[in-house]
């Protein structure tokens, strides 16, 4: 059933749908949720393809991230560190943009392991990174709105480092 409605999801016209689902009625889902409060809602990926792939969407109509707040940001980093606070792995929190977006709504992938080692990214962007400065933040790294992709990726002891491609 969850393959099934992650189909339908991501056809372009549901965005919408699926953005108002998870702002207002995110109980009516059928998911087995990970954690949620008032910004956001976890669940299981139904159909992973990193290891322990959860979602993580903003309890928010925003078809991209591009419409979400620095607290929005902030509350959905929050989430990510409560679900991986036991692990001790590494992980990513993962937004894909413009035609690396599947899903109309915006959503956060989290996975463990170094994705940021394993794809050899280099293009960092300084700490103080605010969501709402993405759209210089890409013109500055020479990267479309139309296809990116931002990570975080947080490793044992480190500060969380912010990656771009």
């Amino acid at each position: 059933m969850g393959r099934f409605l992650f189909r339908i999801a991501r056809l372009k016209l549901m965005g919408i749908f699926v953005g108002f689902a998870f702002a207002y009625f995110p109980f009516l889902i059928p998911v087995k949720k990970i954690l949620q409060n008032k910004k956001a809602v976890s669940f299981a990926h139904p159909a992973a393809v990193y290891p322990n792939h959860v979602l993580i969407i903003p309890r928010k109509i925003a078809r991209t991230v591009f419409f979400l707040s620095d607290g929005d940001f902030e509350a959905i980093i929050e989430m990510a560190t409560k679900i991986r606070h036991e692990d001790n792995r590494d992980f990513v929190l993962m937004i894909n943009g413009g035609k690396r977006q599947d899903v109309m709504q915006a959503h956060f992938h989290l996975f463990t392991g170094n994705w940021v080692a394993e794809k050899g990214l280099t293009k960092r962007v300084d700490s103080t990174f605010s969501i709402c400065d993405l759209r210089n933040v890409l013109k500055q790294h020479y990267i479309p709105e139309e296809s990116f992709s931002l990570a975080v990726q947080f490793e044992k002891n480190a500060e969380p480092m912010i990656y771009l491609m």
